[in-house]
């Protein structure tokens, strides 16, 4: 009976509150917003991003790393990173693999096991044993009445979600396609493990492969736009398993509404101001920098936030009787603490380094404290 079912995407009605989601969010996706920040300083965030979403996501699937501990850990060697700490790295390093594939993505069979291998592999010997290889066992044993398919149609199940996935469709339905294959995904849980981070990249995959990022490429957080009420999204992602048009259409509901709000956020952060008046200066007056800096300093990185991107004879301006080796002394103090960083070859240009083990840390408060990490 299983083998009869297709994978159709559900039409809302014209009055519905699914499709009010739908006209907002093919606006945000057509609207030209022009960035003011420096792509230097926007690919940063975007790495950030990259990194919360990802330790977001694993949190919903059970990884109770904190997300103070997964930064510290960050700054660990490799070789020390616990399990929970490597997943949550794996599953960054697969976002930003899309990140940088996303015009040549091609969904069939190959790219969900390849993207399940890169999850799985080199965590313990079991997950590198089962990495990339479809289920060979019943679904989701401990959930009463599931109605997975039995593990030897996951194949053809598959089969059926890549067609709907690259079956061509207006606009107007392709964040509904986003949101309703994301649900099938896990309904069919093709994989022992891992069936909830990956069925969110296929998501983030299926975002940049159809244009969400839109005109100025914005970041998209799968897990902040699907996952932002995680007991919510786990409670309706469930009961849609059963294919109801009720009990699917909350689920997309819920799913739309993530998505517009995470892409409304986003672009608040293409306005460099806010950037800086609201995250960078803010954190730079913790303590921690008080204690370490000079005035001298201060003034230098005062220039890095104004300028975003800055030079040697920026710097000279604000110290004229200094002469350039000094200034070369000042500008590689703040390289040697990691504060700075060159964005060229001959790194003649500077900018703040976003990523410095202590900023990042205030940086991530700053949007936390901002809404833009809306996770509960």
């Amino acid at each position: 009976m299983q083998k009869s079912v297709s994978i159709i995407s559900p039409e809302p009605l014209f009055n519905s509150r699914i499709t009010d989601l739908i006209i907002d969010i093919e606006y945000l996706r057509r609207k030209d917003t022009q960035s003011t920040v420096d792509p230097f300083i926007y690919n940063q965030l975007r790495d950030i991003f990259r990194d919360l979403d990802s330790m977001f996501s694993a949190r919903v699937d059970g990884n109770k790393t904190g997300l103070s501990k997964y930064l510290e850990a960050k700054e660990d060697d490799p070789e020390a990173k616990g399990r929970k700490t490597i997943e949550i790295d794996k599953a960054s390093e697969a976002m930003k693999i899309i990140d940088e594939n996303s015009n040549e993505l091609v969904f069939f069979q190959g790219f969900f096991t390849e993207l399940h291998r890169t999850l799985r592999e080199g965590i313990t010997n079991e997950s590198s044993r089962f990495a990339g290889k479809y289920r060979h066992t019943a679904a989701r044993p401990e959930l009463p009445g599931d109605t997975s398919p039995a593990y030897h149609l996951v194949e053809t199940f598959m089969d059926k979600l890549i067609s709907y996935i690259t079956k061509k469709e207006t606009p107007k339905f392709e964040a509904i396609k986003v949101a309703f294959a994301h649900q099938r995904y896990l309904w069919i849980h093709p994989f022992r493990e891992a069936n909830g981070i990956s069925a969110r990249l296929v998501a983030y995959a299926m975002l940049k492969k159809l244009g969400f990022g839109g005109i100025p490429n914005r970041i998209l957080n799968p897990t902040f736009s699907f996952c932002w009420d995680t007991e919510k999204y786990l409670k309706l992602v469930r009961k849609a398993d059963n294919g109801k048009e009720k009990d699917v259409f909350a689920f997309l509901e819920f799913a739309l509404e993530g998505l517009r709000d995470d892409m409304q956020r986003m672009d608040n952060l293409l306005n460099y101001d806010l950037i800086r008046d609201t995250i960078l200066r803010p954190s730079f007056k913790h303590p921690i920098f008080e204690r370490l800096f000079s005035e001298q300093d201060r003034l230098i990185l005062d220039v890095a936030m104004d300028k975003q991107v800055f030079q040697a004879a920026d710097i000279r301006m604000l110290f004229p009787q200094k002469h350039p080796t000094e200034i070369s002394k000042m500008i590689k103090w703040l390289r040697d603490k990691d504060l700075i960083i060159g964005i060229d070859e001959n790194a003649r240009r500077y900018s703040i380094n976003l990523e410095n083990k202590y900023l990042v840390k205030m940086v991530v408060g700053k949007l936390e404290r901002g809404g833009f990490i809306p996770v509960s």
